[in-house]
């Protein structure tokens, strides 16, 4: 990965991925209706929270909408 910085403080970041990782990124994207790059920025945010609240002892959850079905995300 290369980055270079320029004059108004944008990063602009070549990145190289597998076949799987490009799509899942270009679905994610057009899903939401959002660049590549906002799905990138967006993903970089989640991850980020994901890890604090994790170095603070905190677990991520989903739930089912009755509340019910419980499942807890476990990253290595």
């Amino acid at each position: 990965m290369s980055a270079k910085v320029s004059s108004d403080a944008l990063v602009r970041l070549n990145v190289n991925l597998n076949k799987e990782t490009a799509a899942a990124l270009k679905e994610l994207a057009e899903s939401q209706g959002i660049s590549l790059t906002e799905a990138v920025r967006r993903s970089i945010a989640l991850l980020k929270f994901v890890d604090e609240e994790r170095a603070k002892g905190r677990k991520i959850q989903t739930m089912d909408p009755e509340g019910k079905n419980k499942r807890e995300l476990v990253l290595m």
